[in-house]
């Protein structure tokens, strides 16, 4: 018995340079036996079409008001409120602020893009002080100060996060696999897919067109921001060209995917050479100076904070030892960069026996690689869930960056036995020190599965940047206090 899938689809295949565009309806039948799991998207929401301009007219309105009042206390010409006003909003529109959202618009780059924009005029303004006569400069920089401040307020208040409609062009497996990734981060909405090629795939309810010469008619019918093509045999450098003048001139945006895992936009440049355009993805930074300046900079930060921390610790050495016999601290060989051995401290929160006891527990465990964790492990004392649940019994590993074995931000310290079990990727972990926090803590700890694990600490080996770790030192301080995954 079957059950039939509706699509729609062109008389044109994939690929032909047909002029016809006339579409019909067939069913392509799928058994019941179909063991591929259905893939849904985002719930997509309809875009008004006015955001842009009430958002202009809003802003407009606000800052004339704002000119206006100034004008009259310093004695300018009326006038000069609507002309600033009407400035400060086209210099927004000429940066892109009021544009349609695109693929990897976020609210803190928009932000970015405010103040950067405001720091030009400032800067422009303060230039042009020198020409301008009595009480004119002032205002206009007044102006400008509660121009930029008010854009701010009313872009977080007003304007949501950015959320683009998008169309998926490409061979259906790359599509469900697309999905599967795009409902797990749950930025943008998929509209509909459109397929190089006929298949059984089901895709429930997001709208579904066959060949790629109908992708820009999906983008009119869809309403969509911008087109992603996944590139395979199925689509021909001619057919994309062709397919980028028929984008643009519906006023939308095309995206290629590239089939790179986990690369960051500041690693990829395209290139031109012999006519071939391809893609250069810059290597990791493992050995550039400045992993020097990582290194200082954490080693004394680390100082600082032990000596800080050094009396917090001792208190809790002494309660440890009051709750349960045995020595305070805990000490346990690790895997280090470049599979270097060291030893590394926390503070015990488990019996002395809790390595013995490990053995009696394998079946207990809840993760699904390598890695031995149990949520609620018989091992912990009352003392160490509490000091696991505000990582107080990692404050001894402070000594480990000082010593140099660690850094502040890295991939997870890894045990022994876990790395002879480790597979050609989980190992890029070791190309770069452990750390004492690092993707995998603030993105969930302990709730994270082992492929997601790897994934995050493989992601932070290859896109590292200052920049990267003072992001997740912030973000450290508040998947500390909000407890998660810490057991």
């Amino acid at each position: 018995m079957t059950e039939a899938v509706t699509v729609q689809t062109s008389i044109t295949d994939a690929l032909a340079d047909s002029p016809a565009r006339r579409s019909r309806i067939i069913t392509v039948p799928r058994p019941r036996t179909e063991r591929v799991p259905a893939v849904e998207a985002p719930p997509a929401r309809r875009r008004t079409g006015w955001d842009s301009r009430l958002r202009v007219g809003t802003e407009w309105a606000a800052l004339t008001a704002v000119a206006v009042t100034l004008a009259l206390q310093v004695r300018l010409p009326i006038w000069i409120a609507p002309l600033a006003a009407t400035s400060w909003v086209l210099a927004l529109a000429a940066v892109g602020h009021y544009r349609r959202t695109t693929l990897g618009d976020t609210r803190a780059a928009a932000l970015l893009r405010i103040a950067k924009t405001g720091a030009i005029a400032l800067l422009a303004a303060v230039a042009g002080t020198p020409l301008s006569t009595g009480a004119a400069a002032p205002a206009a920089l007044s102006v400008l100060v509660i121009a930029l401040v008010l854009t701010h307020v009313m872009f977080v208040l007003v304007a949501g996060r950015p959320r683009a409609r998008i169309v998926l062009a490409g061979h259906p497996r790359d599509i469900r696999d697309a999905l599967v990734e795009l409902r797990t981060v749950n930025k943008d909405d998929v509209v509909a897919v459109c397929l190089t090629r006929r298949s059984n795939l089901p895709f429930l309810d997001i709208p579904t067109y066959l060949g790629l010469t109908e992708a820009v008619p999906a983008l009119v019918a869809e309403g969509a921001d911008a087109l992603v093509v996944l590139p395979g045999r199925h689509t021909a450098p001619v057919a994309l060209r062709r397919l980028q003048w028929e984008v643009a001139s519906v006023g939308s945006e095309i995206y290629l995917g590239t089939g790179l895992l986990d690369v960051e936009p500041q690693r990829a440049r395209v290139i031109s050479t012999a006519g071939l355009d391809v893609l250069h993805v810059a290597p990791a930074a493992l050995d550039s100076p400045r992993r020097l300046v990582k290194g200082a900079v954490e080693r004394t930060l680390a100082l600082l904070a032990l000596m800080a921390f050094l009396p917090v610790l001792a208190v809790l050495c002494v309660m440890i030892r009051r709750q349960s016999p045995g020595p305070a601290l805990f000490r346990q060989e690790r895997v280090g960069r470049n599979g270097e051995l060291f030893t590394m401290i926390k503070l015990r929160t488990m019996g002395t026996a809790a390595e013995e006891e490990r053995n009696t527990l394998t079946l207990s465990n809840e993760l699904d690689g390598v890695m031995f964790k149990i949520k609620c492990d018989p091992r912990v004392t009352p003392l160490g869930r509490k000091l696991r649940r505000y990582s107080l019994d990692e404050l001894p590993q402070l000594w480990n960056v000082v010593r140099g074995d660690m850094s502040l931000v890295g991939p997870r310290p890894a045990l022994p036995g876990e790395v002879e079990n480790y597979d050609v990727d989980p190992r890029r972990r070791l190309a770069v020190k452990p750390g004492l926090t690092g993707l995998w803590q603030v993105s969930g700890r302990s709730d994270l599965s082992w492929t997601e694990s790897v994934r995050l600490d493989l992601k932070y080996v290859d896109n590292w940047s200052l920049r990267l770790d003072a992001s997740i030192l912030a973000r450290t301080v508040r998947a500390v206090l909000g407890h998660r995954g810490a057991y």
